[in-house]
């Protein structure tokens, strides 16, 4: 596994000129697509003799929390569709959930889970259920359909983490990222392209950061692998070749469980 902290400041500086090409409108909940956005990643593996619907229960009744103490979050659960795994390397979560808003609104609704008495009954509760390694990083989106992904709520989302090569400058890959953005967003089924960098908890991730591309199904993500055996393969290596050594995709079924407002 490689460690983050070796492009922890390049990243921020690259990922902030990401220019995406939203039309001045937000995400459901207030969030803006052009600037950073909090993500909790929580990757959870039922104890044993528990069952999803028990878990789900529980996730209710934190929704019911949540409007609560005025803690509202998009709440985004993934499970896996295309791997890396195998026997030899299995994938070890039965599900990963992401909670996404502000910093602001995540470090309130933090507090008020660890304090408040009805959040500490819940997180006990939660922690009877599964064990959920909990990380927290930000992400920046390069392009994003806003209008779909606010109404898209069953969707296909692909992973490709990446660890910057030895030479290449934070404003190389700035350059790259834009002009990657510029030539090929909307174009190749997405609906969404994000970039990803873990801040706390993620020193054995795969990478130091991820490109997460958002597709409304499994269509749209054929569509880019159409484009990538008729010649986008070639972009794909001149990336990986120069600028980042990367895992390769793989996907997930997300399903966008709640957003502030339901």
């Amino acid at each position: 596994m490689r460690q983050v902290l070796s492009l922890y400041l390049c990243v921020i500086a690259s990922f902030c000129s990401a220019t995406a090409l939203a039309d001045n409108q937000e995400f459901t909940g207030g969030l803006n697509p052009d600037g950073a956005i909090n993500l909790q990643a929580q990757l959870c593996k039922l104890n044993s003799g528990k069952t999803m619907a028990q878990y789900d229960k529980m996730i209710n009744d934190y929704f019911k929390w949540s409007v609560k103490h005025d803690a509202e979050v998009t709440f985004v659960r993934q499970i896996p569709l295309f791997t890396h795994s195998n026997s030899d390397n299995p994938w070890g979560y039965d599900f990963v959930e992401f909670l996404v808003s502000s910093h602001s609104d995540s470090g309130k609704a933090w507090d008020k889970w660890l304090t408040t008495p009805d959040g500490q009954k819940l997180n006990a509760t939660w922690q009877s259920l599964a064990k959920c390694d909990v990380k927290m990083g930000s992400v920046f989106f390069q392009y994003a359909d806003v209008e779909a992904l606010n109404n898209d709520r069953d969707r296909i989302v692909t992973w490709d983490w990446c660890t910057r090569k030895e030479g290449v400058s934070a404003d190389q890959l700035i350059a790259k990222h834009d002009a990657l953005a510029e030539e090929f967003s909307g174009s190749l089924g997405e609906i969404g392209w994000a970039v990803y960098y873990p801040q706390v908890g993620g020193a054995n991730l795969p990478g130091d950061y991820a490109h997460i591309t958002i597709y409304p199904d499994v269509e749209g993500l054929m569509k880019r692998q159409q484009w990538h055996s008729e010649g986008g393969w070639r972009a794909v290596s001149d990336y990986y070749a120069s600028y980042a050594d990367c895992t390769g995709n793989s996907a997930n079924i997300e399903t966008i469980m709640r957003v502030p407002g339901d």
